[in-house]
């Protein structure tokens, strides 16, 4: 086996999260295993993180209408829940691709825990949306009924908001880094990982939070020493209103790219996270991070398309 690449796909890309059907997300994870064919054709090693962003919104979704009759999902076991459905579909895209190609690779899901801090100040900030949109009035009681710290976004309703506190470890690294080590290409850390605290006494105990996905892929391609981290966005029109087109052929040094994050302004939080998440990646011994859509991923394994990020000035070659 070759050196290894852990790809991140965000959530967006396998779902829409406004209207999704469980045969639209096996297209897509389909088209995500088609468009990775020449990874696995190059023998590299190969850890794949899932974003969940969506995925949980109709999860949670569900739950809320049927509410009167059901017990509601701890979103630690909801993290669970889209982490094996989502897993299991990109496992079995990934099988059939591979066997078609007559390529002889094993494809593993694992449920993954991410510990975090009970004492995070973090978790005394609840800001990430999640969910379902509510009335002002049904806010309210979320809000007295179960404890919800509720936002407003202007002109869609009221949304429950919930901290996303500094990921530690990764509970299932050992194993994870053995397997992939072994040739066998995991899916691991979906939605960041299910966020969990260690107890006085040494039991993981799950908490009601959400873990940045960008941090845990960063935290795993460091682990794994990968040199290289795929980031697979569903939209690229963000990265271009900052100058970044993902869908050209684009080069950036860390040098350059510090820069770039201690000048600009973000109005994108996504755009934001991703290139600390590169930053970050790369201060801690990465090689280089590529940024770029499902769509365009043919053409950035083949060095036509992609933002590419390294450590020093980057040749037009492809990454392969």
């Amino acid at each position: 086996m070759k050196k290894a690449v852990v790809i991140l796909v965000n959530g967006e890309v396998l779902s829409d999260k406004f209207s999704s059907t469980i045969d639209s997300q096996r297209y897509k994870a389909h088209e995500l295993a088609r468009g990775l064919l020449p990874i696995f054709r190059n023998g590299l090693q190969v850890a794949i993180l899932h974003g969940n962003k969506p995925q949980v919104g109709f999860v949670l979704y569900r739950s809320e209408l049927a509410s009167h009759i059901l017990h509601s999902i701890p979103l630690d076991v909801c993290g669970a829940d889209t982490q094996g459905a989502t897993g299991y579909m990109l496992v079995q895209a990934l099988h059939n691709i591979l066997a078609e190609n007559g390529l002889n690779r094993s494809v593993m899901s694992i449920v993954t825990q991410t510990i975090v801090d009970s004492s995070d100040p973090l978790f005394n900030q609840p800001t990430k949306a999640i969910g379902p949109f509510f009335d002002k009035d049904k806010a309210e009681q979320h809000r007295q009924n179960r404890g919800w710290h509720m936002i407003l976004e202007p002109g869609r309703g009221y949304r429950r908001a919930v901290s996303a506190p500094v990921p530690l470890e990764i509970v299932e690294m050992d194993g994870i880094k053995q397997l992939v080590e072994s040739g066998t290409v995991v899916i691991a850390a979906g939605g960041g990982g299910i966020p969990v605290v260690r107890t006085n006494d040494g039991r993981l105990q799950g908490v009601e939070a959400v873990v940045d996905t960008d941090r845990v892929a960063c935290m795993m391609a460091t682990q794994l020493n990968a040199p290289i981290l795929l980031m697979i966005i569903d939209r690229n029109d963000k990265f271009a209103l900052m100058g970044l087109n993902t869908e050209q052929q684009r080069h950036l040094t860390l040098e350059e790219l510090n820069t770039f994050l201690s000048h600009e302004q973000f109005d994108s939080q996504m755009v934001e996270d991703k290139l600390q998440a590169a930053a970050s990646f790369l201060n801690k011994g990465g090689e280089q991070v590529i940024i770029t859509t499902l769509r365009k991923l043919p053409a950035t394994l083949a060095g036509t398309a992609g933002l590419r990020i390294g450590v020093k000035e980057l040749s037009g070659e492809p990454f392969l």
